[in-house]
């Protein structure tokens, strides 16, 4: 089962505003997603995942294969250039709640939180929605 309230682009920067480093995490309505952490000095990470929401509010991941190395904005583009990849399989099952927007919103939920990190060290337990993921949109460290 998916709930597709998840579904979509959630960011932890506007929760966490004015930090050296962020960390996205998109849910795509096929059952796979990413999580992606940068820092300022020019460092990322992606973690890929599968994902399904259970009857009980929890969600379950398959964390999948981490990539890493360093993104640079030049010329109007943002490209990443990725120096490791390690394959991963771990399960994880957390709870979530979603705060609901405000009305107008044109979105049923402004605040995902998970009752732990998704990534221990590397993610919080709160993002905020970003917007809608593009339908052929993928993590930054695969090739298109």
């Amino acid at each position: 089962m998916l709930d597709e309230r998840l579904v979509g682009y959630w960011s932890d920067k506007e929760v966490y505003p004015g930090g050296m480093e962020a960390a996205d995490i998109a849910f795509r309505p096929d059952g796979t997603g990413w999580v992606y952490w940068y820092n300022a000095a020019r460092g990322f990470g992606v973690t890929s995942f599968t994902w399904r929401a259970t009857a009980s509010g929890h969600v379950a991941f398959t964390l999948g294969e981490t990539a890493s190395g360093t993104w640079q904005f030049a010329g109007g583009v943002l490209s990443h250039e990725v120096r490791s990849r390690e394959a991963g399989e771990e399960q994880l099952i957390v709870a979530y709640r979603l705060t609901p927007a405000p009305p107008g919103a044109g979105r049923p939920a402004a605040l995902l939180e998970f009752s732990q990190p998704i990534i221990r060290g590397v993610t919080d337990r709160r993002f905020a929605f970003e917007r809608e993921l593009a339908e052929n949109e993928h993590d930054p460290a695969s090739s298109p």
